[in-house]
């Protein structure tokens, strides 16, 4: 299929999320255009859409986007991280005590009393980012549309209990899109700069075979970048909003054909497994907090198994350690993504029972 005709056919899909995307964004949700276009797409498929529109995006429009989605998150990586390293030990150790541990504990939500098979409960539990994961877990060969609702469930109701206590408990608004550089007044060497990081990380990451190269590569050359300090700039806001409306429609269109009766089952799922998350959260804060002295709310916006965007919005308006917050959701989804794949090997998990 030829690019304009790819682009003609993911229209319809495209058009219902921005739609979406602009809802949600008008009732100030997090990760409002991702969210609402997902979430609005997948009303449209379960309702039977697809079968009177052609609810589809072009996987390599989705693959563009996804690259775009990998240089944001690897924006987030800042110098002063090298220099409060040491500071930080703690929580990294938390980080790598509290993944593992909420995986085995949701697994087995979803493989023992779901009953899911081993590879979609394994990218179900696992506390990454949605298009991470879903990403990972289709690649292994597990049931995408399970996967997704699964953790577009857990955003819903971490950005529903975090954020929203923090508004109206503590009577501070978040907002629903993170600041940044418009595109017209980008600075042309900073632009390049980004896309050179979105292109030579997608082509050595898929030159080297790694797991969602589109998403690892640009992330990695991303955060080195940004890192050793030769850039401070990210993507501009419209540009990540065409993309999360691209991906949230490329996720929501999964849902064609998909029986309410099976949602049903897996929201339940879902809901029951990101209640354990919140449950070992706000444990492993309270006694955290206590022995390290660190604020409770940074450490619960550390722990909360919320999205990059979302938790760094909160601690933003909290006015709490938004670089501690921010660069541990990015250690946190670094580690998932580069560790997950490995682990999901050494445990011999396959696709059928």
């Amino acid at each position: 299929m030829t690019t304009p005709r790819a682009l003609l056919a993911s229209l319809p899909a495209l058009l219902i999320g921005a739609v979406g995307g602009a809802i949600f964004l008008y009732l100030r949700m997090p990760l409002a255009w991702m969210l609402g276009s997902m979430f609005l797409v997948a009303v449209v498929a379960l309702a039977g859409g697809g079968k009177r529109l052609p609810l589809t995006v072009h996987a390599r429009l989705r693959e563009l986007m996804v690259a775009v989605i990998g240089v944001m998150l690897g924006s987030a990586f800042k110098p002063d991280m090298i220099d409060r390293a040491g500071e930080w030990l703690d929580l990294i150790i938390l980080m790598l005590v509290y993944v593992p541990l909420t995986t085995t504990l949701c697994y087995w939500v979803f493989r023992k009393l779901g009953k899911l098979d081993p590879v979609t409960s394994y990218f179900s539990a696992t506390p990454g980012g949605l298009q991470e994961m879903t990403m990972l877990g289709e690649h292994y060969g597990g049931d995408a549309r399970s996967i997704i609702m699964t953790h577009a469930i857990r955003v819903f109701m971490v950005v529903m209990t975090v954020p929203v206590y923090f508004r109206f408990v503590e009577n501070l608004n978040v907002p629903p899109m993170a600041p940044g550089v418009h595109l017209a007044d980008m600075p042309l060497k900073e632009g390049l700069l980004l896309l050179g990081c979105g292109i030579i990380g997608w082509l050595v990451a898929d030159k080297l075979r790694i797991p969602a190269a589109r998403l690892v590569g640009p992330m990695l050359v991303s955060g080195a970048v940004h890192l050793a300090g030769f850039s401070s700039a990210q993507p501009p806001p419209e540009l990540v909003a065409v993309a999360q409306v691209a991906m949230g429609a490329a996720l929501g269109v999964r849902f064609v054909n998909t029986p309410l009766r099976e949602v049903g089952r897996i929201a339940r799922l879902a809901v029951a497994a990101t209640a354990l998350m919140l449950a070992v959260s706000v444990l492993m804060t309270i006694g955290f907090s206590r022995l390290n002295g660190l604020a409770s709310e940074a450490v619960m916006l550390v722990l909360s198994p919320g999205g990059l965007a979302e938790m760094s919005l909160v601690a933003l308006a909290l006015g709490v350690e938004v670089a501690i917050v921010s660069s541990m959701h990015v250690f946190r989804i670094a580690v998932v993504v580069i560790a997950a794949p490995l682990a999901f090997r050494l445990l011999g998990l396959k696709r059928k029972t």
